[in-house]
């Protein structure tokens, strides 16, 4: 799994135009460290390094830039968690496989990771179902991998929509503490709680 540089832009839904990379790189450091609510449109123009008014050239209103950030990181995650289920050769290395890429992610795009799942409500109308609907897909693929591996007799008879919860749950809150110049790197704690979530869903072998 490899970093991949952010696109250059990211078109918004009802946008006039696009929305600089730049701009959203610095509402989502804003936004990560002040809350969604508490962040202002000066305080933004103020970390990309332009004036409120050349802001609103860009953008119409802050929630424009919460959903390009939401939107830009569902699509970069479903692309990365999809090449690493289908390359998987059984539904443990598929749990191995959404776990890593799922780190990974908190250790590259903590302040978006941060934003993403502390501000999402904050996201309304139609942009909000077009966000379920990715996020929908995404734990649907971890709930596959894992009904294929009951299907199979290699997980015990859990629900798996269930399941796939609590392993995403393992990795969800690594916003709050994991720490990328910590003794671990997020592989190796990806691979220490698929261990963990292996122990409860393997058929264990008398």
């Amino acid at each position: 799994m490899s970093a991949r540089k952010p696109p250059a832009s990211t078109p918004l839904s009802g946008a006039a135009e696009p929305v600089r990379a730049d701009i959203i790189a610095a509402a989502t450091r804003v936004f990560s460290e002040r809350g969604y609510h508490a962040a202002s449109m000066d305080q933004i123009a103020q970390a990309v390094g332009i004036r409120k008014p050349s802001l609103y050239h860009h953008v119409r209103r802050k929630e424009d830039l919460l959903f390009a950030i939401h939107e830009q990181l569902i699509d970069e995650l479903l692309d990365e968690t999809t090449r690493a289920v289908d390359a998987a050769e059984s539904p443990a290395d598929a749990v191995r496989g959404v776990l890593r890429v799922a780190l990974g992610f908190v250790a590259r795009h903590r302040d978006a990771v941060t934003v993403f799942l502390q501000e999402r409500s904050a996201v309304t109308g139609e942009r909000w179902t077009e966000l379920v609907v990715k996020r929908d897909r995404y734990e649907q693929m971890v709930s596959g991998a894992i009904a294929d591996g009951v299907a199979g007799g290699r997980f015990q008879a859990v629900p798996p929509a269930m399941a796939a919860r609590a392993v995403l749950a393992m990795a969800n809150w690594g916003y709050t503490w994991f720490d990328p110049s910590g003794t671990m790197t997020s592989d190796e704690v990806a691979e220490l709680f698929a261990d963990i979530a292996l122990k409860g869903l393997e058929v264990r072998q008398h």
